[in-house]
């Protein structure tokens, strides 16, 4: 007896350590999902899932890893912790298997990518080839082609529609995704910003776009751009900043500033002579009086405000989930699957949440559905998962109610460092709801959501224009699917002249990376996120390099143009001199950062340079 009582203590003590992780599992259909295999990574522990999907295994130390498994699934792993124990609705959803895959490597402009088709398929092996080489598109940019390019290549007009398969309700060039299996970073993607190519857009918007504009009542023309620091030159982020009439006091705009204390301000939305206008700049306590427009260069206010750098972080995903969105949509889910997963794994220091809307449009099965913003990741993916694509009907779908949920469900908070909304859609709203979505953007300007519109396959020029004043109004910037991927239908190229192919998944998180980082209040170090410069073709000296404010560039060759741009190539300054060889600029008015210098040569290639401005 007196020997069982250790081995009893023992037992007992064991049991207390001990924690039961309950859950349940289901299928991407929603469906439970039954004879799972749930085992602990670290131990032999595992367990089998009950009819009704439901699990009980127990753990013996955490944090651990559960891997979930079964044929027919793609198998999964969830980290579980403490408030794993806690959570009364632990469920993960599984995918499904997407078949026994052989590879098939397959060269696109971004690199080359491994992709997976599908053993015993059909469909014919399809070679696809990068239609480029290297990593820049180029288009030419004079109007006529520009028409080319453009929406009269297509025989568009504003009111005409696209003879695309929404009608019929069937997804586009379905081969594409019957002989691909879903994988994240197989999506190829480009940019455009409009802020990094300010004169480009002003000329694009009297001749491109001239027909669009007009169409949607909409011109993004007139821009104020404002610099918050306090008086130790730091930039001030989330601060109010309001556009106001000095005659009839009424608000013509309000934003937010920055991760890197800016602000963009906009009059004469509707096409009204705002330039003959006379406004003020108001934020807080302090106003500008006569402020610039960004033709004349960026203005700058100064606060006695305390360095004060929040670590939340906001981030949304709003989709089109209407069936032309089935050629895409599944590589789409995993891609964001894996951008969100990244996020959370770079980003440990700050407090990451993440929400969603999906969407449709009037007459479907449903109208949007949505999770809050939050940090649990697994609740996120999950919602993410059990999406699908069907409905619709006709072209437009239901975007004013997207953004309308997404501004007003899901819970953005007054102190974020960052809001952003990637916006990913392949159809713009109807022509009815286009007020209303105009009220939209403004509210999410003024909440200082940035908004970054995805255009996706099928997409049409009215869209792109409605999308990229989307993205100037809200300080974002404008993305779009390729076809160098060979995934899903045709993907209408941007009105540009050049832009680079990435994949959509390193560019999403590249977008992030950018639109968070902010210099730390104690740090003396200034860094920023990896800046991708062009390649240079000329040598140029910049000093002193770092600097408190004035720098010398000096040119071995002639340069057409300099500019100095932030670390995301949004310009500040444009120094005037064509064909000069030296150039002297002082930018001690903006913060302590990383910024670049650009230029543009006489054959129009670009370079760049880094140069460190220190307090």
């Amino acid at each position: 007896m007196k020997a069982l009582i250790p081995l009893l203590a023992l037992f007992f003590s064991f049991s207390s350590l001990a924690q039961v992780v309950r859950g349940r599992v289901m299928t991407e259909r929603g469906t439970n999902a039954s004879h799972i295999t749930v085992s602990f990574r670290n131990t032999a522990n595992a367990v089998i899932t009950r009819a009704d999907g439901s699990f009980d295994i127990r753990a013996t130390s955490l944090p651990d890893t559960l891997v979930f498994s079964a044929a027919g699934f793609e198998p999964y792993e969830v980290v579980v912790t403490e408030k794993t124990i806690k959570d009364p609705n632990f469920e993960v959803v599984l995918l499904d298997a997407r078949g026994a895959l052989s590879e098939v490597v397959v060269t696109v402009p971004y690199g080359t990518v491994k992709r997976s088709k599908e053993v015993g398929s059909s469909t014919t092996r399809r070679k696809l080839e990068a239609r480029v080489s290297g990593v820049e598109m180029s288009a030419p940019h004079t109007s006529s082609d520009i028409a080319v390019r453009g929406y009269a290549s297509l025989g568009e007009t504003p009111s005409a529609r696209y003879a695309t398969d929404k009608k019929l309700n069937i997804p586009k060039r379905q081969a594409a995704v019957d002989s691909v299996a879903p994988r994240s970073k197989l999506l190829s993607a480009g940019e455009v910003n409009d802020f990094n190519k300010w004169k480009m857009w002003e000329d694009f918007n009297a001749d491109a776009f001239k027909a669009w504009s007009g169409h949607w009542n909409l011109h993004m023309r007139t821009r104020y751009s404002v610099q918050l620091v306090n008086t130790d030159n730091t930039a001030i982020i989330g601060q109010r900043v309001y556009l106001v009439n000095r005659i009839t006091r009424d608000t013509v705009w309000s934003a937010v500033s920055d991760n890197t204390g800016k602000a963009e301000l906009w009059a004469g939305l509707h096409g009204t002579e705002a330039a003959k206008e006379d406004y003020i700049i108001v934020s807080g306590s302090e106003s500008l009086r006569s402020p610039s427009p960004f033709v004349n260069g960026m203005n700058r206010m100064r606060f006695a405000h305390p360095c004060n750098l929040s670590n939340r972080v906001e981030i949304a995903f709003v989709v089109d989930a209407t069936g032309s969105m089935q050629d895409e949509i599944e590589f789409l889910k995993l891609e964001l699957e894996d951008v969100i997963s990244q996020t959370f794994a770079d980003n440990k220091e700050l407090d990451v949440n993440v929400g969603s809307v999906f969407y449709r449009d009037q007459y479907d099965e449903y109208l949007t559905k949505h999770i809050p913003l939050n940090n649990d990741l697994l609740k996120v993916l999950n919602f993410i998962k059990l999406q699908s694509a069907n409905g619709g009907g006709d072209e437009p779908e239901a975007v004013h109610e997207a953004l309308r949920v997404a501004l007003d469900s899901l819970q953005w908070s007054s102190e974020a460092r960052s809001r952003l909304l990637f916006f990913i859609l392949d159809a713009p709203p109807h022509d009815s709801d286009r007020d209303e979505v105009i009220r939209q953007m403004k509210r999410a300007a003024a909440m200082g959501v940035r908004i970054i519109p995805v255009s996706c396959s099928g997409g049409s020029k009215s869209a792109e224009y409605l999308m990229r004043c989307m993205a100037l109004a809200t300080n974002g910037t404008y993305a779009f699917l390729t076809d160098h991927s060979g995934i899903g239908g045709a993907h209408i190229e941007a009105t540009t002249d050049a832009f680079t192919v990435e994949s959509l998944n390193g560019l999403m998180q590249r977008l992030i990376r950018q639109m968070i980082y902010a210099v730390p209040c104690t740090d003396e170090k200034i860094a920023a996120p990896v800046v991708t410069l062009p390649v240079n073709t000329v040598k140029v000296k910049i000093y002193p390099n770092p600097t408190r404010g004035n720098l010398v560039i000096e040119s071995e060759a002639e340069l057409k143009q300099v500019y100095i741009t932030d670390f995301t190539g949004k310009i500040l300054m444009n120094l005037t001199g064509k064909g000069k060889h030296s150039w002297s600029a002082n930018i001690s008015q903006y913060p302590a950062a990383t910024y670049l210098v650009k230029y543009v040569t006489k054959d129009d290639k670009w370079g760049g340079e880094k140069i460190v401005k220190v307090h």
